[in-house]
This record gives structure tokens, sequence and C-alpha cells, in this order.
């Protein structure tokens, strides 16, 4: 026996069993680096602290490639020397093996030390669990309280949509795994800069304590490098999230809605080929901005995103991002319903989505369509909101697409105050251009007036044609009068259009009401529009480069799968919050150390989850995740150096 292994036996009596590890083993003369393969122990010492030792070297094992069968070898040697039973084994040659480093055990004379440490060890568990701790409540505090209840969510949904398998697959490092889903499920939580995600994971979250990653190691140049990473698989990462969120959930892609959005930039944009000035759906003219179009499922789960210049405009992206996902090879019998707005709807596209045997429903463009009353049925329907909706089907003069007349007194009512309100304002600027004819000092001369009714047209572009403008100059081009009236024609023909738009589809549908259905669904790709502008913060943008735009326009979309998932699950649950509510729900739940001393003077420290509440309780049990989302930890230290141990830093314990 070595000396020395009989006392440390008697003096970390709490052993743990044995095991076989496997190390790296240079083979000499070779140059290779194959597995080499040690039978080892583990235990606790006094302070429970767990230590391993090698008991006995079990080569390099070339005979037992497998290593089901080497843990068949160390189930067997455990039985012969912990239990005295013969190796109960189908396979002949781990018997005789067994046998075999059983008798170099007792000719080493280790068996009689490793059965003693096993007996102690019970011995020792039992003393500990029957152990009363008698402490200074004085002494008791609370430190290093850390959000856990959002954090939780978020890295459970990027487990079960497997984001680990995906980039382990692309090459990627258990550590930059590690950060990328760090930097996903931070961004669904605290959509902030980098920089400030930094002091988020240092200061506030429990994000880094999950993952095992050091916050001090995390910095914002760490994440920039991660984000442009992860863009580089943007599509294929699509691709791969799609069809998880398929699988997990049983859904299928039959209607993708389409729209798009654009999120302006603060600060100076120079040398970036995506900034562009562009039509601001912000209203932000005064800033570049850029494009971003969104294909998602009925449930509101992506399925194809693309970044645009802020320039491009909306009907010409739409092929571009049908094509990606048919270069995805999605199966003909889910290429059904294209659903879109006005915007995109043009001419051009609709005759590429017939071409290629796509579906599609669309409000239909005034201006190129014409319709007949074929006095079909008037059908009624209530929307979400339990208001009166008709519908009435129409044949269309210009095409074979079915026309649905859509009818809305809610919305009458609306568009008629809006009409009556832009109407009263035009009035308004002409009275103050009359006003100023008369006026001393006001603005008379022919080309000033005309450019003040210019300005004032185009303003109230939606009513400046509902209104005849006369202008009366003298021999100096100077107005003497201004006198409008109102076109009686066109004005009726405006309020005959308020709460009336058609819907054109090439669906062959009996229902009226289906073919609404089909439609109303537009909503959903509308909230995806809502959360990634105001949940997620994807404006503005004050990336400076191309690629670290795309980055940051990525991030979000990732994010959005967590919180679209998530949000998903809850809804089947009754659960209907919208993703801020939830985080605010879930920051309750905290992650912290408690602190004490023994009467002994030893120094006992448990970090542990809070009890969640109720309503923390219902979000976990819908999401079908455990209520403790980390297991009690605690750590005992002795005051042989009370400098160094009375505030150890809680990183430095985890570590221990």
């Amino acid at each position: 026996m070595a000396p020395g292994i009989l006392d440390m036996c008697r003096r970390y009596p709490y052993l743990c069993g044995m095991f076989i590890k496997a190390v790296q083993k240079r083979k000499a003369g070779t140059g290779e680096n194959p597995m080499y393969f040690r039978l080892c122990e583990s235990y606790r010492d006094a302070n429970g602290k767990v230590h391993q030792r090698m008991v006995i070297a079990l080569g390099y094992m070339e005979d037992l490639p497998k290593w089901s069968d080497k843990q068949e070898l160390c189930r067997c040697i455990n039985d012969m020397v912990l239990r005295n039973h013969y190796p109960l084994c189908d396979n002949p040659h781990i018997v005789a093996l067994a046998r075999h480093y059983y008798q170099k055990l007792i000719d080493s004379n280790r068996i009689a030390s490793v059965r003693d440490t096993e007996a102690a060890s019970q011995k020792e568990a039992e003393r500990r669990k029957n152990e009363e701790i008698t402490v200074k409540l004085s002494t008791l505090t609370n430190i290093s309280p850390k959000e856990i209840g959002a954090e939780h969510v978020a890295l459970s949904c990027l487990e079960r949509l497997k984001i680990d398998r995906f980039l382990t697959c692309k090459g990627w490092t258990s550590h930059d795994i590690k950060v990328a889903k760090l930097q996903i499920a931070a961004r669904s939580i605290y959509p902030y800069s980098e920089y400030k995600t930094v002091r988020i994971l240092r200061d506030n979250s429990a994000l880094c304590e999950l993952l095992g990653l050091e916050p001090e190691l995390i910095t914002k140049d760490k994440l920039y490098q991660s984000a442009c990473r992860l863009y580089a698989l943007h599509h294929e990462m699509e691709n791969w999230l799609s069809n998880q969120v398929r699988t997990l959930f049983g859904l299928e892609n039959k209607i993708l809605l389409f729209d798009l959005t654009n999120s302006y930039f603060e600060g100076r944009m120079q040398g970036s080929s995506l900034a562009k000035y562009g039509r601001s759906k912000e209203k932000r003219t005064d800033c570049k901005q850029v494009v971003l179009a969104v294909a998602v499922n009925t449930q509101g789960l992506p399925v194809r995103t693309q970044i645009y210049e802020g320039n491009r405009a909306d009907c010409t992206t739409m092929k571009e991002v049908i094509k990606s996902i048919e270069h995805r090879g999605l199966p003909e019998s889910e290429k059904k319903i294209i659903v879109m707005d006005a915007g995109i709807s043009t001419k051009e596209n609709l005759e590429y989505l017939r071409a290629h045997h796509y579906h599609y429903i669309t409000v239909a463009k005034s201006s190129q369509t014409r319709y007949e009353d074929m006095g079909s049925e008037v059908k009624t329907v209530w929307d979400n909101k339990d208001q009166i909706i008709r519908l009435q089907r129409v044949k269309s003069t210009c095409g074979d697409d079915t026309l649905l007349l859509v009818e809305s007194k809610a919305k009458a009512c609306k568009e008629e105050s809006m009409y009556e309100r832009c109407c009263h304002h035009f009035e308004a600027g002409l009275n103050a251009i009359a006003a100023g004819i008369h006026k001393k000092g006001g603005t008379k001369k022919r080309d000033k007036v005309n450019e003040r009714i210019g300005r004032l047209k185009q303003r109230f572009s939606a009513v400046w044609a509902h209104y005849d403008i006369l202008l009366e100059y003298d021999n100096n081009e100077t107005a003497i009068s201004v006198e409008w009236k109102k076109k009686t024609a066109r004005h009726l023909q405006a309020e005959n259009k308020h709460g009336k738009y058609l819907l054109q589809t090439t669906l062959e549908e009996n229902r009226e009401e289906n073919i609404w259905e089909f439609y109303n669904v537009i909503r959903t790709v509308e909230e995806t529009v809502r959360v990634l502008k105001s949940d997620l913060d994807i404006r503005p943008i004050y990336h400076k480069s191309d690629d670290g735009i795309k980055a940051h326009l990525h991030l979000a979309i990732l994010a959005y799968w967590v919180v679209s998932s998530s949000r998903y699950q809850l809804k089947k649950a009754g659960i209907n919050h919208d993703w801020t509510e939830v985080v605010r729900i879930l920051s309750t739940h905290k992650i912290v150390s408690t602190r004490m001393q023994k009467t002994n003077d030893d120094w006992i420290e448990v970090r542990q989850c809070t009890q969640p509440d109720k309503p923390v309780e219902s979000v976990y049990a819908a999401l079908r995740i455990k209520n403790e989302p980390k297991k009690r930890r605690k750590f005992v230290w002795h005051p042989e150096k009370p400098s160094e141990k009375l505030c150890p830093d809680i990183q430095e314990i985890n570590r221990e």
C-alpha cells in the first residue's frame, strides 16, 4: 500500500465510490495522444470539500473500445470491492478483467482501506444529516441578490430550441455557445446596448451564474464578436429554429404573413450601404433608416427575415423573401396562402405569386380594382372587439380574383372623423392664406401665395382634391382674393367609401367568413412588429457599420424566437400577458446568498433561490419548467485568516 493512503482514508472518510476517469496521455514513440484510463474514487473531507484520488491505473483499455463496457467494468469492480458480490455480467471478458483488477487491488493492499472508507462515509453522512447547527443570529445577512426568473425562462426556451446542438454542429466551442446563449437571453430580457448589457450581467442578472460564466470576463467586444458570428449563420439558424418549433408545437406553415418595418439611426451615418433616407413609418424623415422584412406564421413565429436598405420600396422585397423560403425546400403541401397589405400587393407581385402556385389574400388597391354588385347575400360577423362586420361577395371587372366587400361601422366612424378633421385643418389653412392677402405685411405675391397653397396641399393630400380653389390677381401679380368650395360629388364619393375596403384573393372559398378569418390573422404580423419595436427595442440603431447593423437586428430576431415561443406556450395555458408584463412578473424571483456565523466561529453561506410567488409558479407551470432554476449550495469556511475569509467574493466561493 502506498505510504500515507490509510492515514488519508481515516482523515477523510466521506467516500463517494469508485469511477473510471479518462485523461489524454502521450504514447511514447508514436506521437499520438490517446485516452488513458484510471480507476479513481471521490470523497469529502471533514469540511465537506470534494477530493479525488487514483486507486489503480487501467491503461489505454484498447480491448474495451465502448464507454458502456468501461462503465460495466467499473460496476463489477465496485460490486466485488464494496459489496463482496461476484461480478454478474453477460460479457465474460469484462468479468475476467474485473477479477484481474480486483486481484491487483488485493496485492497492493488497497481493498481494506476502500471498504473502511465506504463504511465510514455512511456514518459521516448520517452524522451530518442529524447535525444541528447553532448560529449567531446577529451575523445573518443576505448578499448578492440577482434576478433569475426571466433568465430561467429564456434559457429553458433556448434549451428546447436546441441552440447548443446547432452551434456544436457548426464547430463552436462550449464557451462560445454559452456566450451566444447568454447574449440572446439577455437581449430578450434587457434590450439594451452591449455596453449596458455588460453592466446588467454583472450587477442585476443571474444569467452568468446559470451558465457558469465569469461576469468579469464578459465584455462588450466579446458580445459584438458573438453577435457578428451569429449573423453569419442567420439563414441556417432560421431554418433550424423554424423546424424545431414546428416539431415541438406540431405546427404547419400553411399561412404566411408578410410585412415590413423600419428602424432609424441616431447620429451621423457615413460609409454604410444600408443606412438610407426613405419613407419612415415613425415619421423620422430627418434620420437615415434600414428596412426589415418579416414573414411569420399564424402563431407569430418567424419563418424568414431579411434586411434591406432604408430607401428600398416595400413592394420590391416580397419576391426575394418568398424565393428564400422556396430555396429552403418548403413542401408543396405548405405552399398555401400569403397574406399581405395593400402596399406590397402590386400587380407584378400578384402575378409572381400566381405563377408560383401561391394563393394570396390582400387589400385590393382602389385605383386598380373595379367591381360590380352581383346581388349576393350580405353576411355578418363580429371582430375581436365585438363590433359588427358586414361581408358581401362582389364581381371583379378586371380579373378572375375573388373580391369581398368588407364594411365596418366602427371603421366608418373613425374614418369619417379623420376626414372631417383633415378638411377642417385644410380650410383653416386656406383661411390663413386669405387673411394674409388682406393683412399688412402678409403674403400677397402670386408665387409666394402659390407656394403656401402647395405646402398646404402636401400636408393634406387626402382632401385637397375635393376642393376647387379660385385665386384672383391684379396687374401687379398680387393676389386680391382667395375663394374655395367643396366638390360635392367628390365629397359624397369619399363619404361612401368610409369603413369599406375590398379583399382580393385567389382562394376558391364558398364561405365569405373563412376569407375574412384568413385575412384577419394579419394582426399577428402587426403584433410581431410591435414586439420588435417596443419590447425588444430595435430602434433607434447606434451602430455605424453594416456588420454591426445586421448583427444588431439579427440578435433582436433571435430574441424574438425566445419571446414568441414562450408566449405561444403561455397563451395555450390561458396566460395572455404581453412580454413586458411576463418579465415584470418573473422579476420577483431572485437568487440570494444568506451568510451567517456558527457559535464555533465557522462561517456558513447558503446560495439559493427565493420561493416563487403564485404568478411566477403559474408561468413556470405553463412552460413546464422547474420552480428552482438553480439548486441550493452551501459553503463553509474557517476563520484561520479572518481578513481574507470574512467577505469572500461569491465567484471565489463558487469555484470552491
